[in-house]
């Protein structure tokens, strides 16, 4: 599921994890289970103590029973199957300790500059976040509700979020400005690549007919005799070209489909017609044919198969063309761009100010 900044702006939201705010762990792959056997003999782990300090910033401590309270309500809310929790936890630990350090770092340095939370503050972003949970007929009310690490702390984490949000754009959003100068050379830079985008595609019905007529000749060699490798290793513009064109066995819905159809219906031995593919020409030998078997007993079934080989003359697609951004979208974009390497360079600055730790020696701040 993907993250909606509905608690702190596009930037404040990638330094947490907010409630409602699901990390997918394909970020990093969870291994294989061990087979049930093996994992019913493995010895418990031992007991960690509650109180150890998983991670401080400037003092400010994060104790292991908080750290798995988070864990534990995320792991909860997606689902993560038995056999995977054990990687699963592992990965949101680090993701807690990460969220717990960035976020004291920067709640600490608006602290020391006396921020404050206005009403007014807290309905512009409410506002925000009723607008964005249109979509999914959802309330703000619900959203705090359904938070998996509860309401109170749902609620608290919007409370930081606007925190986090003042003080990044106090000392950094404020300050980010585009010349015009700037939105005027993206703009001429879209212009240029779609004028040599056209210029490209004038030639490309040219090119074409030259590579139809390659492929014909090298039809017209076959047809007279010629050794389909040898011809493929000359010509061919598929690196199986290097092995006489030998693609070897596939079955269907492993080739495009003009490719397949022509490579399922032909005579073993024979070269058929040309085959026009979004890759170029083809030029197709089925060497075998295996027909479909059924399963039987612990044999598994075995789909249709054919054993090819193909030499390709390649042909070029059109290129698309760009739409030409608007001056105010062109803005925007420089504007986020600059911002989000600003607020980079702004916590770098905070981090090497403060005393972190976290017994986490492996995990990247």
């Amino acid at each position: 599921m993907k993250c909606t900044p509905l608690i702190c702006t596009a930037l404040a939201s990638t330094l947490m994890l907010t409630p409602g705010c699901k990390k997918n762990t394909e970020a990093k792959p969870v291994a294989k289970a061990a087979p049930a056997a093996a994992a019913a003999t493995t010895a418990p782990a031992a007991a960690k103590d509650p109180n150890e300090v998983i991670a401080s910033v400037n003092g400010t401590k994060y104790i292991r029973k908080d750290m798995e309270k988070v864990v534990n309500a995320l792991l909860k809310a997606q689902n993560v199957p038995a056999e995977q929790q054990a990687e699963a936890q592992k990965y949101f630990e680090q993701r807690a300790a990460y969220s717990f350090i960035m976020k004291n770092l920067l709640l600490g340095e608006a602290k020391k500059q006396a921020l404050a939370i206005t009403d007014q503050d807290r309905k512009a972003q409410l506002a925000k976040m009723e607008e964005a949970l249109k979509p999914q007929n959802k309330t703000v009310d619900q959203y705090f509700k359904e938070s998996p690490l509860g309401e109170k702390e749902a609620r608290e984490e919007f409370e930081d979020g606007l925190m986090i949000d003042k003080l990044l754009q106090k000392n950094v959003l404020s300050g980010i400005k585009v010349d015009e100068a700037d939105i005027k050379k993206a703009i001429a830079d879209v212009e240029k690549s779609n004028a040599e985008v056209a210029e490209k595609n004038k030639n490309l019905d040219a090119i074409k007919a030259e590579r139809k007529a390659k492929i014909q000749g090298i039809k017209k060699q076959l047809d007279g005799g010629a050794d389909f490798a040898e011809l493929a290793k000359a010509n061919s513009d598929c690196p199986s070209g290097k092995k006489g064109g030998d693609l070897g066995e596939f079955t269907h819905g492993q080739m495009v489909k003009p490719f397949e159809d022509a490579a399922f219906s032909q005579e073993i031995g024979k070269v058929g017609n040309i085959v026009e593919t979004q890759f170029g020409f083809h030029l197709i030998k089925v060497t075998a044919k295996s027909p479909a078997v059924a399963a039987k007993g612990d044999t598994p079934a075995k789909p249709e198969s054919v054993t090819a080989s193909h030499i390709l003359v390649k042909t070029e697609q059109p290129q698309q063309p760009q739409i030409v951004p608007t001056a105010d979208k062109v803005e925007a974009q420089l504007k986020q761009m600059r911002s989000r390497e600003a607020v980079q360079k702004y916590i770098e600055g905070l981090k090497s100010a403060a005393k972190i730790e976290t017994v986490f020696k492996d995990m990247q701040l």
